[in-house]
Protein backbone atom coordinates (compact mmCIF):
# COMPACT_ATOMS: atom_id res chain seq x y z
CA UNK A 1 0.00 0.00 0.00
CA UNK A 2 1.81 3.38 -1.03
CA UNK A 3 0.39 6.19 -0.05
CA UNK A 4 1.28 9.48 -1.80
CA UNK A 5 4.30 11.41 -1.52
CA UNK A 6 5.38 15.20 -1.42
CA UNK A 7 9.18 16.07 -1.34
CA UNK A 8 10.11 14.53 1.05
CA UNK A 9 11.54 17.91 2.87
CA UNK A 10 10.48 18.47 6.19
CA UNK A 11 7.27 20.38 6.25
CA UNK A 12 4.61 21.05 8.72
CA UNK A 13 1.08 19.31 8.16
CA UNK A 14 0.24 19.61 4.96
CA UNK A 15 -3.62 18.40 5.71
CA UNK A 16 -5.96 19.37 2.50
CA UNK A 17 -8.54 18.13 0.92
CA UNK A 18 -7.83 15.33 -1.48
CA UNK A 19 -9.27 15.85 -4.45
CA UNK A 20 -9.32 20.45 -4.50
CA UNK A 21 -11.40 22.14 -7.29
CA UNK A 22 -11.32 25.60 -8.38
CA UNK A 23 -14.73 25.72 -7.92
CA UNK A 24 -16.38 26.25 -4.54
CA UNK A 25 -18.01 23.48 -2.66
CA UNK A 26 -21.58 23.75 -2.97
CA UNK A 27 -22.45 20.32 -1.13
CA UNK A 28 -23.40 18.49 -4.59
CA UNK A 29 -22.81 15.01 -4.88
CA UNK A 30 -19.93 15.65 -6.31
CA UNK A 31 -17.98 16.21 -3.66
CA UNK A 32 -15.03 14.65 -2.48
CA UNK A 33 -14.72 14.16 1.24
CA UNK A 34 -11.62 12.66 1.53
CA UNK A 35 -8.76 14.46 3.27
CA UNK A 36 -4.90 14.37 2.51
CA UNK A 37 -2.39 15.03 4.95
CA UNK A 38 1.40 14.35 4.84
CA UNK A 39 3.72 15.16 7.44
CA UNK A 40 7.88 14.11 7.64
CA UNK A 41 10.00 15.45 10.31
CA UNK A 42 13.17 14.84 12.50
CA UNK A 43 12.18 15.81 15.85
CA UNK A 44 11.29 13.47 18.41
CA UNK A 45 8.69 15.58 20.63
CA UNK A 46 6.90 16.59 17.20
CA UNK A 47 6.30 13.42 16.32
CA UNK A 48 5.02 12.35 19.38
CA UNK A 49 2.71 15.18 19.87
CA UNK A 50 1.02 14.46 16.32
CA UNK A 51 0.85 10.47 17.06
CA UNK A 52 -0.48 10.86 20.45
CA UNK A 53 -3.58 13.00 19.00
CA UNK A 54 -4.74 10.19 17.08
CA UNK A 55 -3.52 6.94 19.40
CA UNK A 56 -3.16 8.50 22.66
CA UNK A 57 0.69 7.58 23.81
CA UNK A 58 0.79 7.34 27.78
CA UNK A 59 3.94 8.40 29.08
CA UNK A 60 6.10 7.45 26.04
CA UNK A 61 9.56 6.36 26.15
CA UNK A 62 12.16 7.37 23.53
CA UNK A 63 15.54 6.18 22.70
CA UNK A 64 17.51 7.10 19.86
CA UNK A 65 18.81 4.49 17.10
CA UNK A 66 21.04 6.58 14.77
CA UNK A 67 22.21 10.00 15.10
CA UNK A 68 19.19 12.06 13.09
CA UNK A 69 16.01 10.42 13.93
CA UNK A 70 13.36 10.21 11.27
CA UNK A 71 9.55 9.81 11.53
CA UNK A 72 6.51 10.41 8.71
CA UNK A 73 2.91 9.90 8.10
CA UNK A 74 1.04 10.17 5.20
CA UNK A 75 -2.68 9.66 5.29
CA UNK A 76 -6.14 9.77 2.88
CA UNK A 77 -9.49 9.27 4.81
CA UNK A 78 -12.75 10.55 5.63
CA UNK A 79 -15.42 10.34 8.54
CA UNK A 80 -15.71 6.06 7.83
CA UNK A 81 -12.25 5.26 6.61
CA UNK A 82 -8.62 5.93 6.30
CA UNK A 83 -5.55 4.15 4.72
CA UNK A 84 -2.10 5.63 6.77
CA UNK A 85 1.19 4.56 6.09
CA UNK A 86 4.04 5.99 9.01
CA UNK A 87 7.71 5.47 9.73
CA UNK A 88 9.11 6.20 13.31
CA UNK A 89 13.12 5.91 13.03
CA UNK A 90 13.14 5.39 17.25
CA UNK A 91 12.92 3.26 19.91
CA UNK A 92 9.78 3.72 21.62
CA UNK A 93 7.96 2.23 23.96
CA UNK A 94 4.91 3.23 25.14
CA UNK A 95 1.16 2.58 26.39
CA UNK A 96 -1.71 3.65 24.06
CA UNK A 97 -5.66 2.98 23.41
CA UNK A 98 -8.09 4.08 20.68
CA UNK A 99 -11.57 3.23 21.15
CA UNK A 100 -13.49 5.25 18.27
CA UNK A 101 -11.79 3.60 15.47
CA UNK A 102 -10.93 -0.43 14.32
CA UNK A 103 -7.22 -0.49 13.68
CA UNK A 104 -6.23 -2.67 11.37
CA UNK A 105 -1.68 -2.61 10.99
CA UNK A 106 0.68 -4.69 9.46
CA UNK A 107 4.49 -4.29 9.42
CA UNK A 108 6.83 -3.28 6.43
CA UNK A 109 10.00 -2.98 8.09
CA UNK A 110 11.43 -2.66 11.28
CA UNK A 111 9.93 -4.71 14.85
CA UNK A 112 6.94 -4.29 16.91
CA UNK A 113 6.20 -5.86 20.00
CA UNK A 114 2.61 -5.62 21.43
CA UNK A 115 1.60 -6.98 24.52
CA UNK A 116 -2.33 -6.96 25.55
CA UNK A 117 -4.18 -9.12 28.46
CA UNK A 118 -1.11 -10.62 29.97
CA UNK A 119 0.48 -11.45 26.36
CA UNK A 120 3.14 -9.98 24.00
CA UNK A 121 2.90 -10.47 20.08
CA UNK A 122 5.44 -9.34 17.73
CA UNK A 123 4.11 -8.43 14.66
CA UNK A 124 4.56 -10.17 11.16
CA UNK A 125 6.10 -8.42 8.08
CA UNK A 126 2.57 -8.32 5.81
CA UNK A 127 0.83 -9.92 7.95
CA UNK A 128 -2.34 -7.64 9.30
CA UNK A 129 -4.16 -8.49 12.99
CA UNK A 130 -6.16 -5.84 14.45
CA UNK A 131 -4.94 -3.94 17.39
CA UNK A 132 -6.26 -3.75 20.73
CA UNK A 133 -9.85 -1.96 20.75
CA UNK A 134 -10.85 0.47 23.89
CA UNK A 135 -8.76 -0.86 25.99
CA UNK A 136 -5.04 0.04 26.77
CA UNK A 137 -2.05 -1.72 25.65
CA UNK A 138 1.40 -1.53 25.69
CA UNK A 139 3.75 -1.19 22.87
CA UNK A 140 7.40 -1.34 21.70
CA UNK A 141 8.21 -0.45 18.00
CA UNK A 142 11.82 -0.62 16.65
CA UNK A 143 12.33 1.52 13.72
CA UNK A 144 9.07 0.71 12.25
CA UNK A 145 7.47 1.13 8.77
CA UNK A 146 4.31 0.38 9.50
CA UNK A 147 0.66 0.50 7.28
CA UNK A 148 -2.81 1.19 8.69
CA UNK A 149 -6.69 1.28 8.07
CA UNK A 150 -8.68 2.54 10.47
CA UNK A 151 -12.40 2.02 9.97
CA UNK A 152 -14.91 4.02 12.58
CA UNK A 153 -16.58 2.01 15.06
CA UNK A 154 -19.59 3.09 14.77
CA UNK A 155 -19.68 2.76 10.81
CA UNK A 156 -18.26 -1.15 11.15
CA UNK A 157 -21.02 -1.52 13.71
CA UNK A 158 -23.89 -0.28 12.03
CA UNK A 159 -23.09 -2.31 9.12
CA UNK A 160 -22.47 -5.68 10.97
CA UNK A 161 -25.60 -4.83 12.76
CA UNK A 162 -24.70 -4.99 16.42
CA UNK A 163 -24.01 -2.26 18.55
CA UNK A 164 -21.39 -4.66 20.64
CA UNK A 165 -19.30 -5.54 17.87
CA UNK A 166 -15.92 -5.62 18.28
CA UNK A 167 -12.91 -7.87 16.76
CA UNK A 168 -10.40 -10.14 18.63
CA UNK A 169 -7.28 -8.28 19.18
CA UNK A 170 -4.47 -9.38 18.01
CA UNK A 171 -5.83 -12.94 16.78
CA UNK A 172 -3.88 -13.88 13.52
CA UNK A 173 -6.23 -14.71 10.64
CA UNK A 174 -6.38 -17.29 8.67
CA UNK A 175 -4.31 -17.84 5.59
CA UNK A 176 -7.92 -17.14 4.00
CA UNK A 177 -8.63 -14.63 5.59
CA UNK A 178 -5.03 -13.11 5.14
CA UNK A 179 -6.02 -13.54 1.40
CA UNK A 180 -9.69 -11.68 1.76
CA UNK A 181 -8.00 -8.89 3.07
CA UNK A 182 -4.59 -9.04 1.06
CA UNK A 183 -7.47 -8.78 -2.12
CA UNK A 184 -9.17 -5.95 -0.57
CA UNK A 185 -6.46 -3.83 -0.61
CA UNK A 186 -4.94 -4.58 -3.79
CA UNK A 187 -8.33 -3.84 -5.33
CA UNK A 188 -9.26 -0.87 -3.79
CA UNK A 189 -6.33 0.84 -2.48
CA UNK A 190 -5.22 2.55 -5.19
CA UNK A 191 -8.34 4.12 -6.22
CA UNK A 192 -8.66 5.47 -2.83
CA UNK A 193 -4.90 7.09 -2.10
CA UNK A 194 -5.17 8.47 -5.85
CA UNK A 195 -5.75 11.89 -4.56
CA UNK A 196 -5.17 14.10 -7.58
CA UNK A 197 -8.64 12.34 -8.83
CA UNK A 198 -11.96 13.21 -7.23
CA UNK A 199 -14.01 10.82 -6.09
CA UNK A 200 -17.89 10.68 -5.72
CA UNK A 201 -19.44 9.61 -2.40
CA UNK A 202 -20.86 6.99 -3.73
CA UNK A 203 -17.57 5.63 -4.57
CA UNK A 204 -16.36 6.22 -1.38
CA UNK A 205 -19.13 4.07 0.27
CA UNK A 206 -18.53 1.47 -1.73
CA UNK A 207 -14.58 1.20 -1.15
CA UNK A 208 -15.42 1.74 2.50
CA UNK A 209 -17.83 -1.27 2.43
CA UNK A 210 -15.74 -2.96 1.27
CA UNK A 211 -12.85 -3.25 3.65
CA UNK A 212 -15.26 -3.73 6.47
CA UNK A 213 -16.49 -6.70 4.91
CA UNK A 214 -13.22 -7.83 4.13
CA UNK A 215 -12.30 -6.94 7.81
CA UNK A 216 -15.53 -8.74 9.22
CA UNK A 217 -14.62 -12.09 6.91
CA UNK A 218 -10.96 -11.90 7.64
CA UNK A 219 -10.60 -11.16 11.18
CA UNK A 220 -11.62 -13.09 14.22
CA UNK A 221 -14.58 -11.28 16.28
CA UNK A 222 -14.84 -10.21 19.69
CA UNK A 223 -18.10 -12.17 21.38
CA UNK A 224 -19.34 -10.43 24.12
CA UNK A 225 -18.19 -12.44 27.07
CA UNK A 226 -14.69 -11.58 25.80
CA UNK A 227 -15.09 -8.11 26.71
CA UNK A 228 -16.93 -8.83 29.63
CA UNK A 229 -13.48 -8.95 31.76
CA UNK A 230 -12.14 -5.24 32.37
CA UNK A 231 -8.58 -4.73 33.14
CA UNK A 232 -5.29 -6.18 32.54
CA UNK A 233 -3.14 -8.71 34.45
CA UNK A 234 -2.25 -12.09 35.68
CA UNK A 235 -5.77 -12.38 37.03
CA UNK A 236 -7.65 -11.18 34.17
CA UNK A 237 -5.70 -13.34 32.07
CA UNK A 238 -6.83 -16.29 33.87
CA UNK A 239 -10.36 -15.90 34.07
CA UNK A 240 -10.41 -14.86 30.34
CA UNK A 241 -8.70 -18.27 29.92
CA UNK A 242 -11.89 -19.87 31.83
CA UNK A 243 -14.13 -18.08 29.95
CA UNK A 244 -12.88 -19.17 26.53
CA UNK A 245 -12.63 -22.77 27.90
CA UNK A 246 -16.80 -22.95 29.25
CA UNK A 247 -17.50 -21.55 25.48
CA UNK A 248 -15.29 -24.01 24.17
CA UNK A 249 -16.30 -26.93 25.64
CA UNK A 250 -19.54 -26.11 27.25
CA UNK A 251 -21.07 -29.19 25.32
CA UNK A 252 -18.93 -31.42 27.39
CA UNK A 253 -19.82 -33.20 30.75
CA UNK A 254 -17.19 -30.71 32.85
CA UNK A 255 -17.69 -28.65 35.91
CA UNK A 256 -16.04 -26.62 38.24
CA UNK A 257 -12.44 -28.68 38.72
CA UNK A 258 -11.95 -28.56 35.00
CA UNK A 259 -12.75 -24.99 34.64
CA UNK A 260 -10.15 -24.02 37.31
CA UNK A 261 -7.31 -26.32 35.86
CA UNK A 262 -8.01 -24.44 32.32
CA UNK A 263 -7.71 -21.51 34.28
CA UNK A 264 -4.69 -22.51 35.72
CA UNK A 265 -6.55 -21.72 39.41
CA UNK A 266 -7.63 -23.55 42.26
CA UNK A 267 -11.66 -24.33 42.27
CA UNK A 268 -12.05 -22.04 45.26
CA UNK A 269 -9.41 -19.02 43.43
CA UNK A 270 -11.87 -19.90 40.54
CA UNK A 271 -14.97 -19.17 42.86
CA UNK A 272 -13.87 -15.99 43.93
CA UNK A 273 -12.22 -14.70 40.62
CA UNK A 274 -15.65 -14.97 39.37
CA UNK A 275 -17.84 -13.76 41.68
CA UNK A 276 -15.00 -10.50 42.29
CA UNK A 277 -15.35 -9.76 38.79
CA UNK A 278 -18.23 -10.94 37.28
CA UNK A 279 -20.89 -11.85 40.37
CA UNK A 280 -21.33 -15.37 39.04
CA UNK A 281 -20.43 -18.67 40.82
CA UNK A 282 -18.74 -21.62 38.33
CA UNK A 283 -22.14 -23.30 37.88
CA UNK A 284 -23.84 -19.80 36.93
CA UNK A 285 -21.53 -19.02 34.35
CA UNK A 286 -21.32 -22.80 32.75
CA UNK A 287 -25.30 -22.54 32.93
CA UNK A 288 -25.61 -18.74 31.13
CA UNK A 289 -23.33 -20.27 28.17
CA UNK A 290 -25.06 -22.89 27.56
CA UNK A 291 -28.89 -21.13 27.85
CA UNK A 292 -27.36 -19.06 24.67
CA UNK A 293 -25.92 -21.99 22.89
CA UNK A 294 -29.42 -23.97 23.14
CA UNK A 295 -31.20 -20.65 22.40
CA UNK A 296 -29.23 -19.98 19.01
CA UNK A 297 -29.64 -23.92 18.36
CA UNK A 298 -33.47 -23.81 18.84
CA UNK A 299 -33.72 -20.60 16.45
CA UNK A 300 -31.97 -21.91 13.74
CA UNK A 301 -33.76 -24.99 13.84
CA UNK A 302 -36.23 -26.45 11.50
CA UNK A 303 -39.23 -26.80 13.62
CA UNK A 304 -39.97 -29.67 11.53
CA UNK A 305 -36.68 -31.22 12.10
CA UNK A 306 -35.89 -30.40 15.63
CA UNK A 307 -36.41 -31.52 18.90
CA UNK A 308 -36.53 -29.18 22.21
CA UNK A 309 -35.73 -32.49 24.15
CA UNK A 310 -32.73 -33.08 21.77
CA UNK A 311 -31.22 -29.54 22.05
CA UNK A 312 -31.87 -29.20 25.70
CA UNK A 313 -29.31 -32.76 26.22
CA UNK A 314 -26.87 -31.88 23.77
CA UNK A 315 -26.13 -28.68 25.58
CA UNK A 316 -26.08 -30.70 29.26
CA UNK A 317 -29.99 -30.41 30.20
CA UNK A 318 -30.97 -33.20 31.20
CA UNK A 319 -34.05 -32.46 33.03
CA UNK A 320 -36.66 -31.07 30.20
CA UNK A 321 -38.97 -29.39 32.85
CA UNK A 322 -36.47 -27.27 34.51
CA UNK A 323 -34.73 -26.48 31.43
CA UNK A 324 -37.92 -25.19 30.12
CA UNK A 325 -38.64 -23.37 33.35
CA UNK A 326 -34.78 -21.49 33.28
CA UNK A 327 -35.13 -20.63 29.99
CA UNK A 328 -37.79 -18.72 30.22
CA UNK A 329 -37.12 -16.71 32.93
CA UNK A 330 -33.66 -15.80 31.26
CA UNK A 331 -35.54 -14.86 27.74
CA UNK A 332 -38.97 -14.58 28.40
CA UNK A 333 -40.10 -16.96 26.42
CA UNK A 334 -40.73 -21.13 26.21
CA UNK A 335 -38.01 -23.37 24.44
CA UNK A 336 -40.65 -24.22 21.73
CA UNK A 337 -41.67 -20.37 21.51
CA UNK A 338 -37.63 -20.05 20.25
CA UNK A 339 -38.32 -22.67 17.62
CA UNK A 340 -41.71 -21.52 16.03
CA UNK A 341 -40.24 -17.64 15.63
CA UNK A 342 -37.58 -19.57 12.60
Amino acid sequence: MVLPRDTGQPAPDTTRPAAPSSAPSNGSSHDDARYFRRLVGSDVDEALAFFTGDYDFRTPRVRRTRQRPHWDFAGVGDERMSLRSSRFLVDLRTESMVDDQFLVAWLRSGSSTITHGGRSIDLEPGVPVVLPFAEAYELHHRDIGLNLVHLDRDHVRATVGDPEFAFEAMRRPTAEGIRTWQAAVRAHASTWLDVEHRMTPTVQRTITDAFVAAAVEAFPRRDRWQSSVHGNGPEHDRLRRALEYVHAHARDAIGTPEIAAAAGLSARGLQQSLRRHLDQTPGDLLRSVRLDGARGDLLRGDRDETSVADIARSWGFGHLGRFSATYRARFGELPSESLRTR
